[in-house]
């Protein structure tokens, strides 16, 4: 590894002779990266410079990739020596090392921490989990560590200049967990070699099974004087040969996992696992060997594939959730068309999307996907974006509507100036939350994990206890009995009870276009009792339209619009787009080309009322009606019935009508939520009128409806309703909502909603529409049913089998039966949630 980083910083010259001698290595199935000779029948290969590189080891395949990946190609075509083998200390640790390679992998949330998310390959159960987590905790420096079971993933933080990325690899392979940074490449890699090790190992495990079997079966319907010894015998040994494959690939994965924990001092389940396996298998090949009957080689096979097939489903429930994060995460294209000097140079050029900056400028062609999060400057058009909304049919975009990355453009080409690339863009941030809500664990999981970290001990024990009193009874029974026990126990089913269900829940929701970004949320959703919603932008469309503007003082309509609109300038609120939209029809219609907005500056912004600021050195306001006439003062003129008004210290300016429609699926909504047993409440800032209106057409009861409602008078309902023993969630889209869904027991945030509202919510509702909501509610509820009955079989199986093994009354492939059984129930239990 020191060649590697002596062939980085200062790369030495070329050398022809070295690279020929390189290459014709490489032909020759030396590795490409240390030079040994590459194993028989291994799978590892890079493509570089054209031709496919033979790789020895995935050790030397993550490094070969990571040095390509960081653009470091040079040490390749300039090295004077292959790079040493990794070892087990020194896989891939000291590259990361590198300076230039620590803003790939390392973050920083503050002055004095680092933060890494690592990818972990051979996590099985909560053992690993608590085995990963206690390795990374012993590091110096770490303050935190937390493994995700569902996903793999290792999210690690420690003291700035503490530790390093190396040491925290080294940590964990020095308990036989191999680890590399998160990457997408590296997920997908580690995945798809996961997956494919898992059909294999499970193929031959049915192959072993049925073959055995075919030896085995008759021996079990025949009477002993049908079978002659020869043939006895004969069958004997086909099953130990054909058994023995089974045993030495397919049931690998126990033994390393038990060997594992043993070297960290930590009892698994896999370590019963391997004890029953191996005393059955030593014990049937001791009595084969003797010409005895007691063979059980096809019960080996048939535990091995029942424990691979159970394992098999739990991951593929993974996949489905791993499935999600990788979509988001690469829901934008690779590629863009950048305008270099947009609007006043309109040539195009094919860049990475890498390469894209904030404020860039791309066009987005017909049947393109949009390379980042942006907002419209130029043209309108129909997107797609049910990738990340669940929402199937085309939304329509204007001028200055904003765009997500991964939008499909299903109409002409438009032109957006970018706001947010890379982690901040919202595919990107929403693949984070996804990836934390599935690491997020249920009330209920700790207090599973804590029973089934013991029971492989106790399990262990029990088996020991039943042999030494059958041995006092009934010696020739004894083995059989203890086996039995080590191989009924399931912790795994106990374990699995909450995860599986939380993260099928949380995926399907994502999928339908509501996001759950705290699981507990899910819990809080299903014993909801009310439900308090804003009107504007959530229980109506958000598409805000200037209605009529009523001058009420010495300034024209196109005056009064700009300065409406300079005021909003610094607003992502619906009413600043329907005030950029009116201006420029109404200067459309005038014939008036749109002037620069005049400049407003010391900009304050009043939660539910409006804004205030200065324009030519005139202080201004925007807003409700008393809001606006703390400024004006008592002016003479007439105030109308109306949403917003505009006005200066003495003068009222004008008073604007807005119009804003139901959403078509709002009522369908409030009707199945109450026959969900949710009780629906209407806060507003809006006048009473108009929330009436709302109200009545949703038939909201009045007593439960409030307009003209501050932030502070939300806040106040809601604690009043919790008060009262109601378990309220808070459905809003705006800074002014904020208060009110932090009172309230859930809160969902609009996605088309203020930053602050998204960030701090429970969930975020994507979908344009309501829908959603009742699945939440549906799902929520299932949930919890479906972990509760998980819960009670698990524990209800392992109480009731273990005295029965005990006993004697259940065989060993009985106990195998029923282990395998009980985590295929749990997890066929929790798969319901995918289509019910």
């Amino acid at each position: 590894m020191n060649s590697i980083l002596a062939g980085i910083d200062p790369l030495p010259p070329a050398n022809n002779a070295v690279a020929t001698k390189l290459k014709l290595a490489s032909e020759q199935a030396d590795c490409f990266h240390c030079g040994l000779m590459v194993p028989v029948a291994t799978h590892f290969r890079i493509r570089f410079d054209g031709a496919m590189r033979a790789l020895c080891c995935v050790g030397c395949e993550a490094v070969t990739r990571t040095i390509i990946e960081a653009g470091l190609e040079a040490y390749y075509r300039n090295r004077t020596s292959t790079a040493q083998a990794p070892s087990a200390d020194r896989t891939i640790d000291a590259l990361f090392d590198l300076a230039a390679l620590q803003p790939t992998y390392v973050s920083s949330p503050d002055a004095t921490t680092l933060k890494a998310d690592l990818f972990i390959d051979g996590i099985t159960c909560t053992a690993c989990v608590w085995l990963a987590e206690s390795a990374l905790l012993r590091v110096p420096g770490v303050t935190s560590a937390s493994v995700n079971q569902i996903t793999h993933r290792a999210s690690v933080t420690w003291v700035t200049g503490a530790t390093s990325l190396r040491t925290l690899l080294t940590a964990l392979a020095g308990v036989g967990l191999g680890a590399q940074p998160a990457s997408a490449t590296a997920r997908f890699d580690a995945r798809r070699r996961k997956r494919r090790r898992a059909l294999i190992e499970l193929g031959v495990a049915l192959l072993g099974m049925m073959q055995v079997m075919m030896f085995t079966a008759p021996l079990y319907f025949a009477a002993v004087d049908d079978v002659s010894f020869e043939a006895r015998k004969l069958m004997g040994w086909a099953g130990f040969t054909l058994t023995l494959p089974v045993l030495i690939f397919s049931a690998r994965s126990f033994f390393l996992g038990a060997w594992r924990n043993l070297v960290a001092r930590r009892v698994s389940m896999d370590l019963p696992i391997a004890l029953a396996i191996v005393a059955t298998f030593t014990t049937s090949t001791f009595s084969l060997l003797r010409g005895g009957d007691d063979l059980y080689f096809d019960s080996i096979s048939m535990f091995v594939f029942l424990l691979l097939t159970a394992r098999y489903l739990e991951s593929s429930a993974r996949e489905t959730s791993l499935a999600l994060i990788e979509r988001l995460t690469n829901a934008a294209p690779a590629v863009a068309w950048r305008i270099a000097d947009y609007p006043s140079n309109r040539a195009i050029a094919r860049v990475a999307a890498t390469e894209l900056r904030t404020g860039d400028a791309i066009r987005v062609a017909t049947g393109e996907a949009v390379a980042a999060d942006g907002v419209i400057v130029e043209g309108g058009s129909e997107f797609d974006e049910s990738l990340l909304t669940g929402e199937s049919h085309p939304v329509k975009r204007g001028l200055r509507s904003s765009l997500i990355g991964g939008a499909l453009n299903l109409g002409p080409p438009v032109i957006l100036r970018i706001t947010s690339i890379g982690a901040t863009a919202t595919a990107a941030t929403l693949a984070r939350l996804t990836e934390q809500a599935l690491a997020s664990r249920p009330t209920l999981t700790p207090l599973a994990e804590r029973v089934a970290r013991w029971i492989a001990p106790l399990t262990i024990a029990a088996a020991l206890i039943a042999a030494m009193a059958w041995w006092l009874f009934d010696p020739s029974r004894s083995f059989s009995v203890a086996v039995a026990v080590l191989a009924v126990t399931c912790p795994c089913a106990l374990a699995l009870a909450a995860p599986t269900a939380q993260a099928l829940t949380t995926t399907r929701l994502a999928r339908e276009g509501l996001l759950i970004m705290r699981v507990e949320a899910l819990d809080k959703i299903a014993a909801a009792t009310d439900i308090a919603f804003d009107k504007t932008g959530t229980l109506t469309e958000g598409n805000i339209s200037i209605e009529q503007v009523q001058l009420l003082g010495s300034a024209d309509k196109s005056e009064i619009l700009a300065m409406c609109e300079a005021l909003e300038s610094g607003s992502s609120h619906p009413i600043a787009q329907a005030i950029s939209t009116a201006r420029a029809i109404n200067d459309a219609r005038t014939a008036i080309n749109l002037s620069p907005l005049p400049v407003a500056h010391h900009l304050r912004f009043f939660a539910g009322d409006g804004v205030e600021g200065e324009i030519d050195g005139v202080r201004m306001r925007l807003g409700r009606m008393t809001f606006v006439r703390e400024l004006v003062g008592h002016a003479a003129t007439a105030q109308p019935m109306a949403s917003l008004f505009i006005g200066r210290a003495g003068e009222w300016l004008a008073a604007l009508e807005l119009s804003d429609p139901i959403k078509a699926d709002a009522t369908q909504t409030l009707h199945a939520l109450q026959r969900f047993a949710l009780t629906p409440h209407l806060l507003s800032g809006d006048r009473a009128d108009r929330v009436e209106r709302v109200a009545d057409s949703l038939s909201i009861d009045s007593a439960r409806v409030r307009a003209a409602q501050s932030p502070a008078a939300k806040l106040e309902y809601a604690q009043t309703l919790t008060q009262c023993g109601a378990r309220l969630i808070a459905v809003g889209d705006g800074v002014n909502d904020a208060p009110l869904m932090a009172a309230a027991d859930v809160s969902i945030a609009m996605g088309t909603g203020a930053d602050l509202t998204r960030l701090t919510a429970d969930a975020v509702l994507l979908s344009p529409h309501l829908a959603p909501l009742v699945t939440a509610r549906r799902l929520a509820i299932h949930m919890n049913q479906i972990i509760r009955q998980n819960f009670c079989w698990a524990v209800a199986y392992n109480v009731i089998a273990v005295p029965l093994a005990m006993g004697g009354f259940i065989s060993p492939v009985w106990a195998a039966i029923g282990m395998a059984s009980s985590s295929l129930v749990v997890v066929a239990n929790s798969l319901r949630l995918r289509r019910g």
